[in-house]
C-alpha cells in the first residue's frame, strides 16, 4: 500500500476499512473499458475466454506481427491463401474465417453480414450487453468462435492439416451448445436452436 502512495495512518484511522475501500484506493480512478462486460460476464471456457481477451488487445502473434519482429518472412494467411495475415484480416475478413462466423450468426438468428474485427466488438458492446440470454449467447458465441477460428489456424500452420469449413462451424457450434447448456438460464434457448446444424 505504501507502494501504491496510499497513507497507511490514515487508512487506518477510518472507522470501516473493507477490502472493497483498499482496493479502489489501490485501482485508482482508471477509466474502465467499454468492452469489459464482453470478457467479465462471458460464460464461455476460461480459455476462450482468454483468447478473446488477447484478440481485443491486439495481442494475437499473426503473420503481421511475427514479421515486425523478424521472427518470419510468411505474411499469407494460411486460412484463404489470399491476403496478408493480421488480426483484421484473421477475424473476420478472411473468406475462411468469415463462412464460419457467417453461419454462427445464422445459427443464433442474428441476420447480418460479418464485419470487421473492430466493428464486431463494437456492435457486441452495444448490442449484447445486456443479462438477457440471447446477449449470453452471442458473447459466448463469439469467444468460442476466436477460439476455435485461432486453434484451426495453429493446427494449419503447426501440423499442416486443415478441417473443412463445414466441420468447423458444427464442431464450433457443438462447443457452443455443450458450454451454454451447463448454465440453466440458457437451456430453454438453447432447445429452441439446432444443436446439429
Amino acid at each position: 500500500m505504501i507502494e501504491a502512495g496510499i497513507n497507511l495512518e490514515e487508512t487506518l484511522e477510518k472507522k470501516h476499512i473493507t477490502i472493497s475501500n483498499i482496493y479502489k484506493m489501490l485501482r485508482k480512478d482508471h477509466q474502465k473499458v467499454h468492452w469489459r462486460k464482453l470478457i467479465c460476464n462471458n460464460g464461455g471456457m476460461p480459455k476462450w475466454t482468454f483468447i478473446l481477451y488477447m484478440a481485443i488487445l491486439g495481442k494475437m502473434n499473426t503473420r503481421d506481427r511475427l514479421a515486425r519482429w523478424g521472427v518470419t518472412n510468411e505474411l499469407l494467411c494460411p486460412m484463404c491463401k489470399v491476403e496478408e495475415e493480421s488480426l483484421e484480416h484473421m477475424f473476420f475478413k478472411c473468406s475462411f474465417t468469415a463462412a464460419i462466423w457467417s453461419k454462427v450468426l445464422q445459427w443464433m438468428g442474428i441476420t447480418r453480414q460479418t464485419m470487421e474485427w473492430s466493428q464486431e466488438i463494437e456492435w457486441t458492446c452495444s448490442n449484447a450487453k445486456s443479462r438477457s440470454t440471447n446477449s449470453e449467447i452471442y458473447r459466448i458465441a463469439l469467444a468460442s468462435c476466436v477460439y476455435h477460428v485461432w486453434q484451426e489456424r495453429n493446427h494449419k500452420i503447426f501440423q499442416h492439416k486443415q478441417k473443412q469449413a463445414g466441420l468447423l462451424i458444427k464442431q464450433t457450434i457443438q462447443m457452443i451448445c455443450g458450454r451454454s447448456y451447463t448454465l440453466p438460464k440458457l437451456r430453454r434457448r438453447l432447445e429452441e436452436l439446432n444443436f446439429y446444424p
